[in-house]
């Protein structure tokens, strides 16, 4: 079996780090094989990332894994791997859900901001300890910068302190935070829902808020409005209206 194991439940695809014993940490082959997953979705509707077992979701960079033959321009390759994983996180068409449970370090925590939405146990904890090995957190401070604010990212990489889940959702780093009691089956009825969206409005809308940023006011506003258009001429939208006018439920194409 792969460190990586990718399984298929009707629209969701569940991206699953299997390396418990190395708490979860990102090895080459794991993220070699995010990328994959992640430019061949197919038709899912959602994309979840997890971390095998229920004590860490990811623990960062394999550090045994960081051969003393390498180069050090196979090391730094070798780190580019994650950056590539959270760019094609964002270029993915469908959302993609961090399901975070227990401990999420480090390059764990850049995995899991580079996901759409971070979908927390209240027993997770969050943390960046790479000061603490005379290294720093490079890569995940520039995902940092864009969640929350500076004090608080400065706070995380300075003192390298673990965090609670209740204080990564007031940051801005996590989504939602749902009961440990009952995670497994509230993450999965949420899920569940946000497969059943909408899927030619969730793809367009998922590009066109990541690009806005990019753009000044006006260029974004009309960009928005040619969206708008644009979805406005879809199957799904026709399908919505008559749903919502005959009281039953859409019938999605993704059209």
């Amino acid at each position: 079996m792969g460190e990586l194991r990718a399984e298929r439940d009707g629209g969701v695809l569940t991206l699953t780090i299997d390396r418990e014993a190395r708490r979860n940490s990102l090895s080459t082959e794991v993220m070699r094989g995010l990328l994959d997953a992640l430019v061949g979705v197919g038709d899912a509707r959602v994309v979840v990332v997890a971390g095998a077992g229920e004590k860490v979701f990811c623990s960062g960079a394999d550090l045994t894994g960081m051969a003393d033959d390498a180069t050090g321009l196979e090391q730094h390759e070798g780190r580019g791997l994650l950056v590539q994983v959270v760019l094609a996180m964002r270029a993915c068409p469908v959302p993609v859900v961090a399901r975070v449970h227990g401990l999420c370090l480090a390059g764990g925590m850049g995995l899991a901001m580079g996901c759409d939405l971070v979908v927390a146990s209240s027993d997770a904890r969050f943390g960046l300890p790479e000061v603490d090995l005379g290294l720093w957190p490079f890569m995940v401070s520039a995902l940092l910068a864009r969640h929350v604010s500076p004090k608080h990212a400065l706070d995380l990489m300075l003192l390298a302190d673990r965090i609670d889940a209740d204080t990564a959702w007031r940051m801005g780093l996590v989504s939602r935070v749902l009961p440990a009691e009952t995670y497994a089956a509230d993450f999965e009825a949420l899920v569940a829902r946000l497969a059943g969206k909408a899927p030619a409005a969730v793809r367009l809308g998922k590009a066109s808020f990541a690009a806005v940023p990019e753009m000044s006011l006006e260029a974004g506003l009309e960009a928005m409005q040619a969206q708008l258009s644009l979805l406005a001429t879809t199957k799904d939208v026709e399908e919505g209206i008559a749903a919502f006018f005959e009281k039953r439920p859409p019938r999605w194409t993704g059209r």
